[in-house]
């Protein structure tokens, strides 16, 4: 039975905030130095990339251009 304030969705259709994930354009960025793995995320003038290394603060921009790759993941030493 359903109560005051449930809430119920479509199970064949994506919730909203997975949808809004989805759309946004990311890198997989390992940083060796931290030993940690990161998600960079597209700028919203879809220009670059970036990520800042948890342990030593560095930032790593990632150029979106023509002639770039297509690979998604990268490992970044510090």
């Amino acid at each position: 039975m359903a109560r005051e304030g449930d809430r119920f969705e479509r199970s064949d259709a994506p919730a909203a905030d997975e949808t809004a994930r989805e759309a946004r354009a990311w890198l997989g960025v390992r940083f060796t130095c931290a030993g940690a793995y990161l998600r960079a995320f597209k700028s919203a003038d879809g220009t670059e990339y970036r990520v800042t290394c948890p342990r030593c603060a560095k930032c790593v921009r990632f150029a979106v251009g023509e002639g770039g790759t297509d690979q998604r993941f990268f490992e970044v030493s510090c």
